[in-house]
């Protein structure tokens, strides 16, 4: 009898948590064509700007040439968002947020080694955050222009995180700690803030999309 009440107990359990996750993703805010255009722009703009930096501060070879192609290639993608939101009459930042401000901020007073670990952190979680937004995108967009956008843009962002993650290190604390970081800046979250990448997401093409850059 004893066995059979354990048994049941924990069978219930199971459902109380399958009940309460499906709850949880019931509740999640759907993301809406207007917010994924915001969090998009502010973390391309981010990307843009933390890649000049990385150029100027960075400490290693690859890190450089890393940010010259953020730059290039996330310069791209902002033009076609731009083309995108004139298209179809829609309001896009044309800056970063504050938190990601804040971070282009701070690394901006970082240099060699102390930048290079600093920004492949941070780069590391905004494309974790960016991948997940744009393919949140390309499921539930209405507007066939943004993911138009979205679909063309992935590949890149996930070209990005394939780099970025190699040069962390599968192994590395700060890698997975930024892998963390993004999961969480994902969660749906009372009055948060939007982000690229990131990274917020920090994310969007920033960090955190996510940046939280992406």
């Amino acid at each position: 009898m004893k066995t059979k009440f354990v048994l049941y107990s924990l069978a219930l359990g199971g459902i109380l948590t399958l009940d309460h996750s499906l709850a949880a993703e019931h509740h999640k805010p759907a993301l809406t064509d207007a917010t994924f255009a915001t969090k998009a722009a502010a973390g391309g703009l981010t990307e843009v700007e933390l890649g000049q930096l990385a150029q100027q501060n960075g400490g290693s070879p690859d890190v450089k040439d890393f940010g010259a192609k953020m730059v290039t290639d996330h310069g791209k993608a902002n033009d076609s968002l731009k083309a995108v939101a004139a298209k179809d009459s829609l309001t896009i930042p044309d800056k970063p947020n504050a938190e990601q401000q804040a971070l282009i901020d701070k690394l901006s007073k970082e240099t060699g080694a102390a930048f290079d670990k600093a920004y492949i952190h941070a780069m590391v979680k905004a494309h974790i955050g960016d991948k997940a937004l744009f393919n949140e995108e390309i499921d539930s967009a209405k507007n066939p222009d943004l993911k138009q956008f979205a679909t063309d843009t992935l590949p890149v962002i996930k070209e990005h995180l394939g780099m970025i993650e190699a040069m962390a290190g599968t192994g590395s604390t700060a890698h997975h700690h930024a892998k963390k970081e993004a999961a969480m800046d994902m969660s749906p979250t009372p009055n948060a803030s939007p982000v690229g990448s990131s990274a917020e997401s920090k994310s969007g093409v920033g960090p955190g999309g996510n940046a939280n850059p992406q």
